[in-house]
């Protein structure tokens, strides 16, 4: 990680001073340098230098109109966070917040440094992942949305809400889930596809990085287990702790 003066960065992440010490060399947003550490005493922002010729549509606040830009951005944004993720804790910051130069960058951790160490000490030594629990053929009824909570809050949320019209198997795959995660966000399933059913349930879990294997291993069984009710796993992770954040763009520095 990089510690050179930029002109106007694009935040990725926070992580602590530290720990960025530690990260690899990643690769910026626009693949023309290594990622920049901008610190500051206790937290570190992960910036992309914007090269100069896209300096006119920072300050026009057009870097963003262009599609075809944002997709790319978007998918250098997680891999830098995923790449942070596998090393250290990383608190995702929304695309799109800029910082003009290392004061910039200074002037934002010192203003939002408490809500940094909140973040950071909610996801400490957690990375997440994603479980989709599919229907093998027609439509499911949606299940209510829940909030991030502890395993046991999840659990007790889950026995009050056993009207949702969803298969056991469902409910049963997810408690043995929460039972190995440090929290849950239940969110509305949503089609993924024209003409394709929602999932059953959509569900992120915080996972402690020493209990990775466990998790593993349960969601390994539950995938057999759940095929004999004609339903399918989908997992992802491990991913930068997207849901257990707040990551709203912060005012430009």
């Amino acid at each position: 990680m990089s510690t050179r003066p930029f002109g106007v960065g694009l935040v990725h992440g926070v992580v602590t001073t530290r720990s960025g010490a530690r990260l690899p060399q990643i690769a910026d947003a626009f693949d023309v340098a290594e990622i920049i550490g901008a610190a500051g005493d206790q937290h570190a922002l992960l910036v992309s230098d914007i090269p100069r010729h896209f300096h006119g549509h920072v300050e026009a606040n057009t870097l963003f109109a262009d599609p075809a830009r944002i997709s790319m951005l978007a998918m250098a944004h997680h891999r830098i966070l995923q790449a942070a993720a596998v090393v250290t804790d990383v608190v995702p910051i929304r695309l799109g917040t800029l910082v003009r130069g290392p004061k910039g960058a200074r002037d934002l951790l010192t203003r939002e440094a408490g809500r940094f160490a909140e973040r950071l000490a909610t996801i400490h030594n957690a990375v997440e992942f994603a479980v989709r629990i599919l229907p093998a053929r027609g439509p499911t009824r949606q299940a209510s949305q829940l909030q991030a909570g502890s395993g046991r809050d999840y659990l007790r949320a889950r026995s009050d809400n056993r009207g949702c019209g969803r298969p056991a198997a469902v409910d049963i795959a997810l408690q043995e889930l929460a039972l190995r995660a440090v929290a849950i966000c239940e969110r509305q399933p949503v089609a993924r596809q024209a003409g394709r059913p929602p999932a059953v349930a959509d569900v992120a879990f915080l996972v402690d990085r020493r209990k990775l294997t466990a998790f593993d291993e349960c969601a390994g069984l539950i995938e057999q287990q759940i095929a004999q009710n004609g339903l399918a796993l989908d997992i992802f992770g491990p991913l930068p702790a997207y849901s257990f954040v707040d990551s709203r763009a912060e005012d430009q520095g």
